[in-house]
């Protein structure tokens, strides 16, 4: 009998059709003929979202802080990167014209080809916009020069007005910000007629001397004077309130009234708020209080940033009560400087409600102080989980830090502050704050030393008197909170102390002084002791290692040295006042660009062709400001 098929063997069930894998070759690959690619067919396929980024950062890299180019030289790149291609054209127009630059004077070919007229650039632009509405439209923010010397200032600002009404989607007029003394101004007429505004910095001052004259020349009715003052005081204030309702997307605004100018009128700044429904950032210094006061604090619209300058109007009952507004916890950046905050409970409640804050900037003249009938059982007594950066600026003026110095030192040991990073104090006599920061070497600069030389004071700080030394302490263990610096002795005398400012800051060049002072006076109190013992018992020798000011386990870093674009004579914080200067495009006292430093870096040879190619009318680098 056969036996199935399942049953066979594996010699009987093999096919001998199969060819044998033994001797099997792979077939050759078919030839696959390459197409080659055309010139420019990779370039042709990248997406103009990739070339215009890639031109975006050609033009942060023209711009960056201490770059030895300018805008000048940035324009002049990307001009000649438009006129390669037209995919190229495009996005180098695109970056032109969205942030339009124009630092410095003109050069001497534009005066002589316009025969002296100020401002040739301007009216080239504006020629330029006019005639192609497309670039028009592309304009968002514009920087335009100084009022020159040889120039009138209503015509140089209307010249600047007609740029502006040429571009319908205008944002924001950098570098140029001109006081408003209530009378009529073509600048900021157009800059109320464009819809789409993101940022105005206003500088009020007070109304024309011939106004004021025409006023006192007025023989009003007995009794009647002061009405007809006050109703002059609220129509000015009513046309200023005006020109803000078509910015319904302003995202930014500061006021800073200047001496004697004249506003009014509560309920029209609240509603002027209320119709800029996509404001971010509020910036308000030196309002009477006819204008803001705790009412309005509190009918504040949802904010991001918040700065409150010399406002009398606000107390401290009303910052207590705005924290607890819901409007009020979206704020990351708090800055309080003047109010005369005269209660410390108040600052507690900020940092308890406002769970977003990220920064937050105290300056005051006197320290806010505890009730007299309420005590501190719990530390921490001033927390805050989301704050990472703290100012506080109060002086001290019994030699010694104050109750809240301690009491904001405490708290921050206590682990009140678990995101700080960076914690800033310009008066720190008893380095409460110093001691609880990451060690530093060295906390001066070079040329603080040589200030004393310029304004000397003529009462020189003295040492302290040496005292015995005192128990080592280990880098883990908290410090107390002044008595541990207060054995510390300096080796040498300090050096001469910058002259007290007479602003409303501290100036930190005296403030990095001091620290140092501390830094070294520490290093004469040694953590550690060490004995070297011999054999027989006998000690060898005895020295201290490790004498440091700070905790070695914090994140917090002592921080003397002011923001970017501020001053060490406004202590380091930058102001709507700061908004004036002129950013670096001056030339006084600092060196411009020429677009020489091309041809340095490439070895080109600086002939007559190439200077006319490259090389431009030396002009500054101009770099914006960021408000504190």
């Amino acid at each position: 009998m056969h036996s199935p098929v399942s049953s066979r063997s594996s010699f009987s069930s093999y096919d001998s059709s199969r060819p044998d894998h033994g001797t099997w070759q792979r077939p050759m690959p078919i030839k696959q003929t390459r197409r080659r690619r055309e010139p420019g067919e990779l370039f042709a396929i990248l997406p103009s979202e990739v070339l215009q980024l890639i031109l975006t950062e050609l033009r942060k890299i023209h711009l960056r802080p201490n770059s030895e180019s300018c805008a000048t030289c940035m324009m002049r790149d990307l001009c000649s990167v438009a006129q390669t291609c037209r995919r190229l054209s495009k996005a180098a127009q695109n970056t032109l014209y969205e942030d339009i630059q124009i630092i410095g004077a003109d050069s001497a070919a534009h005066k002589k080809r316009f025969k002296g007229t100020t401002g040739t650039r301007l009216t080239l632009l504006r020629r330029t916009l006019r005639a192609n509405p497309e670039l028009a439209g592309l304009v968002r923010t514009l920087k335009v020069p100084a009022t020159p010397v040889d120039a009138v200032a209503e015509k140089y600002q209307d010249k600047v007005a007609s740029v502006i009404m040429a571009c319908p989607n205008f944002e924001r007029l950098l570098g140029f910000h001109q006081p408003y003394d209530h009378s009529f101004s073509r600048l900021f007429h157009a800059l109320s007629t464009r819809e789409n505004l993101k940022e105005m910095n206003w500088f009020l001052e007070a109304a024309p001397a011939v106004q004021s004259k025409n006023r006192s020349k007025a023989q009003p009715a007995p009794g009647a004077g002061d009405s007809h003052g006050a109703d002059l005081d609220m129509e000015r204030s009513t046309t200023f309130f005006d020109l803000h309702m078509n910015w319904a997307r302003l995202t930014t605004l500061s006021i800073h009234c200047g001496p004697d100018a004249a506003l009014d009128g509560i309920s029209m700044f609240g509603m002027t708020l209320a119709n800029m429904p996509a404001l971010q950032n509020l910036y308000l210094s030196n309002l009477p209080v006819t204008v803001f006061n705790d009412a309005t604090l509190l009918s504040l619209p949802p904010l991001q940033t918040l700065s409150l300058s010399n406002l009398q109007g606000v107390t401290s009952a009303g910052l207590a009560a705005f924290a607890r507004r819901p409007s009020s916890h979206s704020i990351r950046r708090l800055t309080l400087r003047h109010l005369g905050i005269d209660s410390l409970p108040a600052l507690g409640r900020l940092f308890s409600y406002l769970t977003a804050l990220e920064s937050f900037t105290f300056v005051q003249f006197e320290a806010p102080e505890m009730p007299a009938d309420e005590v501190i059982w719990l530390y921490p007594y001033l927390a805050s989980n989301s704050l990472q950066k703290l100012h506080w600026d109060v002086p001290t003026y019994s030699g010694g830090a104050s109750e809240a110095d301690r009491i904001l030192a405490k708290s921050i040991a206590s682990q009140g502050y678990p995101a700080l990073r960076a914690l800033r104090t310009p008066h720190d006599p008893d380095a409460v704050f110093q001691g609880l920061c990451s060690p530093l070497e060295r906390i001066d600069m070079a040329s603080d030393k040589y200030r004393g030389l310029i304004a000397r004071i003529p009462d020189r700080v003295k040492a302290p008197e040496p005292s015995p030394p005192v128990t080592p302490i280990s880098p883990t263990s908290p410090r107390g909170f002044g008595k541990p610096f207060s054995n510390m002795k300096l080796t040498n005398d300090p050096p001469t102390p910058v002259e007290a400012p007479a602003s409303e800051s501290s100036h930190l060049a005296q403030s990095r002084l001091a620290a140092q002072g501390r830094i070294e006076a520490a290093k004469n109190v040694p953590r550690f002791q060490v004995n070297v013992i011999d054999e027989d018992g006998t000690v060898l020798e005895k020295f201290g290692l490790a004498g440091f000011i700070g905790q070695v386990e914090s994140k917090t870093q002592y921080v003397v040295k002011p923001d970017p674009g501020a001053t060490d004579e406004n202590g380091g914080l930058t102001v709507i006042t700061d908004l004036l200067r002129d950013g670096g495009e001056e030339l006084k006292d600092r060196e411009g660009c020429t677009g020489r430093w091309l041809s340095w870096a490439e070895g080109m040879t600086a002939d007559k062709k190439e200077r006319e190619r490259w090389w431009h009318t030396e002009r500054g680098r101009w770099q914006e400001l960021q408000m504190s």
